[in-house]
């Protein structure tokens, strides 16, 4: 038991900050690319260090340590061993590649420690029915939908060319469509959070939907961002919790020694004032009667210095409380604020859907109609670099892309059932 509750708050707190930094560090660690192959222009930093038994220490390599690019032939060109060819092998292949072949070149007796970091990988090139086409630094874990999003997102024409781009109006409302169903289910989940509910109760607009995939995706997301949050929330509450049972066995402590003091001073009082009879009978010495008088007032200081330690307990135990209120009116408060965004916005894509539509049934050649559960009106398309020629991927949202890959993003109409019925001409740009 510490007797300092603030020490021993500090003490929760610092073993708190470092779980939580140890894991960082397992994060940042796991989340390495330690599996990427290199190909041509991948940007590596070689790094070769020795121990020397003679001074004690490692010692650095500079003149072959350094930064290096990966040519087209896929090789790289260190001082001392020359070229090597390092196409499709690993940052740690290379390293000990280059560890085997000083250890050969040289003659030593031990090789050297070489450690490979990938500096920057070869770009991305994205094209097609995007808002800024063009080459991207490429990233471990880059996936199709995140490069279109990178790109600036699908290419939307202005309002003003709306009613010379119906196509690509029509591809607009299917994307209306999705984020509609994922708002509803944003919508629910917060309005559960609020409400204090044990689960979420989506509504028939989001479960009677035939798109089934996105519909069991977007309910999936929101239970698991429900139980997520739920669970922060009770882990919070259980700490203070736990902060305000330490409180009050402390103070049932301070307690029990302020009785035992009282009792003993109030003991020591009565000695004191026999003492003090005695004295002035002249049966005992004055010595006696101080050194007793003094130990009461060491009695009474402590037991005011327990009283003001008490307190300050008392004080720690009335903040944990205020805190938990606080962290439940912080929640209930960002849960409504971000209900109220929601709304809101569901409310302008609903309002943008309704002028598209409009837009839409004013050109007569346009007849709207719903498009198969799960379709998309966007293809993808991966032009990507073989060992001895390109060829070309089918690609959905999820896939994910390697470095050089060229991302060509197509538009596709959504036809009419009915062959009597004729689509817009294409917008410029975009081919049917």
């Amino acid at each position: 038991m510490f007797s300092n509750p603030l020490a021993r708050l500090r003490q929760v707190r610092f073993a708190a900050a470092l779980l939580v930094s140890t894991a960082n560090i397992l994060f940042a660690g796991n989340a390495q690319a330690d599996d990427y192959k290199l190909v041509a222009q991948t940007k590596i930093h070689i790094s070769i260090i020795q121990w020397n038994p003679s001074k004690g220490e490692y010692q650095r390599w500079e003149a072959l340590s350094g930064d290096f690019l990966v040519s087209n032939q896929g090789t790289i060109g260190l001082p001392v061993v020359g070229s090597l060819d390092v196409s499709g092998k690993t940052s740690t292949d290379v390293a000990a590649q280059i560890s085997a072949a000083l250890h050969d070149k040289i003659g030593l007796i031990s090789a050297p420690d070489v450690s490979v970091e990938i500096t920057q990988y070869p770009p991305i090139y994205v094209l097609g029915a995007v808002t800024t086409p063009g080459t991207y630094q490429f990233r471990p874990g880059l996936t199709v939908l995140q490069a279109v999003a990178v790109a600036g997102g699908r290419y939307r024409p202005p309002l003003e060319k709306a009613g010379q781009s119906d196509i690509s109006l029509l591809g607009e409302l299917n994307t209306i469509r999705t984020g509609k169903l994922r708002h509803v289910g944003r919508i629910a989940r917060l309005q559960a959070e609020l409400a204090g509910d044990k689960e979420i109760r989506f509504p028939a607009e989001l479960t009677g939907n035939d798109d089934r995939d996105l519909v069991n995706e977007v309910m999936t997301m929101e239970r698991t961002l429900f139980a997520a949050r739920a669970n922060e929330m009770a882990r919070q509450v259980d700490k203070l919790a736990e902060l305000r049972d330490m409180y009050t066995n402390e103070l049932d402590i301070m307690a029990a020694k302020s009785k035992d003091s009282t009792q003993l001073i109030a003991d020591t009082q009565s000695e004191v004032s026999k003492l003090t009879k005695l004295v002035e009978q002249g049966i005992t010495t004055t010595s006696r009667w101080s050194d007793m008088n003094r130990v009461l007032g060491q009695m009474r200081a402590e037991r005011a210095q327990g009283d003001i330690e008490a307190m300050r307990a008392r004080q720690s135990l009335s903040e944990s409380a205020r805190q938990e209120f606080a962290i439940q009116d912080q929640h209930q408060t960002e849960v409504a604020t971000q209900l109220r965004d929601a709304q809101s916005e569901l409310a302008e894509l609903k309002s943008r859907e309704y002028t598209i539509r409009q837009l839409l049934q004013a050109d007569s050649t346009v007849v709207l109609k719903e498009p198969p559960a799960g379709s998309s009106d966007l293809k993808f398309v991966i032009v990507r670099q073989g060992q001895q020629k390109s060829g070309e991927l089918d690609a959905s949202e999820s896939t994910t892309l390697v470095p050089g890959d060229v991302l060509k993003v197509q538009v596709s109409a959504i036809l009419p059932s009915d062959p009597n019925e004729s689509m817009p001409s294409p917008a410029s740009g975009i081919s049917q």
